[in-house]
């Protein structure tokens, strides 16, 4: 049975997710010397819909020097563009089962990222998209972000949190959406963090508007979890009250769920969605908000970051500011996630 990189953060049971984060750790230490060679041979495909750096450079990067070869696929140019049955246009798509099928003929792995204007913005539509990937690739496929997870964010951000915190049982989390003056970036994030933040027995604050609700499913199973591993869930709607006592906070802008359209074909209610956004310009994080985090509490960021709407510059810039350790963790992060999809004995 094929094993995928879909929706680990919910599917993985919570002791498997924690020996998978301290064997990414110990795979980062023996990085790159011990490591060359993991992957020789492999080729993996990558289809990006959306825009991306990080992810981008750093699974090419990894995978270079484990000894794979990353083959890029753009989905809206050189190639047709893979698409499930309702939206097929001759000579301009191709069925998801026909890529799918083919790719996984010639390579080891498929990754992709899909998530917004390529789905149209209806929530859950690109997850589904990566589903049937997965439904007819005879190779693993990995997500590099949907609409409802990001979990090579969320493996990264959990070995930042564990490296700057020790022993994460029981230390407090503060999840926090922040202000931007865009909309348009997905709940993925926040999603994943909190499931993999429960697994390993955080205790989780979520700080939002009422209107930026999560996925009421990714909630329910983040309570099942923490009820196995004794965390705690809590959900506020101030930012300060977010905040205080905090060992780590991780504040970024989502979208409302209930400004996106329900079906294929309708429109974003972009007006309702700016907003509810236009009305909380003042959820960001500055020195006087991190000043009620815990004495050397941490700022996390997935970045790109709007600076002076999510966050002030003066807390990215300083020694609280954890963003680019998580930054280079993407690398170590995806390099595991391959090396356990791959070759699971290198990660040994």
């Amino acid at each position: 049975m094929t094993c995928h990189w879909l929706a680990p953060d919910l599917t993985m049971s919570a002791p498997d997710y924690r020996a998978l984060l301290s064997a990414a750790l110990s795979f980062k230490r023996r990085y790159p010397l011990h490591t060359e060679g993991a992957l020789r041979d492999r080729t993996i495909y990558f289809l990006f819909y959306n825009a991306s750096l990080r992810t981008r450079s750093s699974f090419q990067t990894g995978l270079a020097r484990l000894g794979g070869n990353a083959i890029v696929l753009d989905p809206h140019a050189g190639i047709y563009t893979p698409a499930l049955p309702d939206a097929e246009i001759p000579y301009t798509t191709e069925r998801v089962a026909d890529v799918a099928r083919v790719l996984s003929s010639y390579g080891d792995a498929i990754a992709i990222r899909m998530y917004g204007a390529p789905a149209g913005w209806v929530y859950g539509a690109a997850h589904r998209h990566l589903e049937a990937f997965a439904e007819w690739s005879q190779v693993p496929v990995i997500n590099m972000e949907c609409d409802r997870f990001h979990p090579c964010q969320a493996l990264a951000d959990v070995m930042t949190l564990r490296e700057q915190l020790g022993g994460l049982t029981g230390r407090k989390l503060c999840i926090s959406w922040a202000y931007s003056g865009s909309w348009h970036k997905p709940v993925a994030v926040p999603q994943s963090l909190l499931l993999a933040a429960v697994k390993t027995g955080m205790d989780v604050t979520l700080a939002y508007p009422p209107p930026f609700a999560l996925d009421s499913h990714v909630m329910a199973a983040a309570a099942q979890f923490a009820g196995q591993t004794g965390a705690r869930i809590r959900v506020t709607h101030d930012l300060r009250d977010g905040v205080t006592g905090a060992h780590a906070v991780y504040a970024k802008s989502w979208c409302s769920l209930n400004h996106l359209p329900q079906h294929s074909g309708e429109a974003v209610d972009e007006a309702g969605m700016h907003a509810v956004f236009e009305r909380h310009r003042d959820w960001c994080v500055d020195a006087d908000i991190m000043r009620l985090a815990a004495p050397n509490a941490g700022y996390l960021h997935c970045l790109p970051v709007d600076r002076g709407q999510e966050v002030s510059d003066d807390v990215v810039e300083s020694p609280a500011s954890w963003v680019f350790r998580q930054a280079e963790n993407r690398l170590h992060a995806q390099n595991a996630v391959m090396a356990h999809l791959l070759n699971p004995g290198s990660l040994t």
